[in-house]
């Protein structure tokens, strides 16, 4: 039924989002909020204990990190040599790479059955190392410089991702009968990311025109084989399902919000369609991808 429900959400919402674009572009600034509710609810479904289990073995968030920063860079680099995209798309590539893990990966690995209190650990490692690793990254792999607003992402990280997932937390445990509602969280968590979908539609709309067939499959590759490569090297040092799932969510899915910003800021336009493409692609096929989850 949630598999059913949630397809559903997604071809409707995006339809929504090309269609009533008007609604749903004046939605943007709601965005962060609608994640901290999302983030929210899904405190309610954890357990302190479960990020101490997590915190006992550091050397799995390292490994994340890693993971992070060398899969992702290299993909956007890579396939935009093999597609033979403009070189000003390869910038915005190899920015969405070097972006540390998004707050939507939180979500697609509740969806997905996973381990949330290790993505969450995992999200908020990329984004403490970002301010290093993605300037080193770009200048690397491109030879351009980029700074990041470490005091604004920070800021956002404590106010979209750890306090919501606190406060659930704190609620649960004071008022331990609300764990009943656990069953209808997930139809709520993908609501949520249904009208996300329908604002990244509609707001990137006269962006979304100019995508051509290269850019649509350099965007579509680095997504698809982010999850992939995250899942066969999380299995290759022995992780089980659950772990592994995570890990795959969290190096397919970047702060993408993040590398569009930074791509309008120092690049030339053009740039930015990478990041805004991938902000979408990511989320349709992460819900894609829960589903497919939820069923191993």
């Amino acid at each position: 039924m949630q598999a059913v429900i949630t397809l559903g959400v997604l071809i409707t919402f995006s339809l929504l989002g090309f269609y009533v674009k008007e609604l749903f572009s004046q939605l943007k600034p709601a965005i962060p909020y609608l994640l901290a509710l999302i983030m929210l609810s899904m405190g309610l479904t954890l357990r302190g204990e479960e990020f101490y289990e997590v915190f006992r073995k550091p050397l799995r968030i390292i490994y994340a990190g890693l993971l992070q920063f060398t899969i992702m860079p290299l993909l956007g680099y890579i396939l935009a040599i093999l597609i033979r995209v403009d070189e000003k798309i390869m910038y915005g590539s190899v920015l969405v790479g070097s972006a540390p893990g998004g707050t939507a990966s939180n979500v697609i690995t509740y969806l997905s059955g996973g381990n949330l209190a290790y993505s969450v650990s995992m999200t908020t490692f990329s984004t403490l190392l970002s301010p290093l690793m993605t300037p080193l990254l770009t200048y690397t792999l491109i030879g351009k410089r980029v700074d990041l607003p470490l005091a604004s992402m920070v800021l956002d990280l404590l106010l979209i991702v750890l306090l919501p997932v606190v406060a659930g937390i704190l609620i649960r445990r004071v008022f331990p009968r609300i764990r009943h509602l656990e069953t209808l969280l997930p139809y709520l968590a993908v609501f949520f990311i249904g009208v996300i979908i329908a604002t990244v539609f509609a707001v990137n709309s006269e962006r979304l025109k100019e995508l051509s067939m290269q850019v649509f499959i350099l965007v579509l590759l680095h997504n698809l084989l982010g999850f992939l490569l995250g899942y066969i090297f999380a299995k290759v040092v022995g992780f089980d399902r659950t772990y592994a799932k995570t890990l795959s969510i969290e190096v397919g899915m970047q702060n993408s919000g993040l590398a569009t910003v930074l791509a309008l800021r120092y690049f030339p336009p053009e740039s930015a369609l990478p990041g805004a493409f991938f902000s979408l692609m990511q989320n349709l096929n992460g819900l894609i991808l829960s589903i497919i989850f939820r069923r191993l």
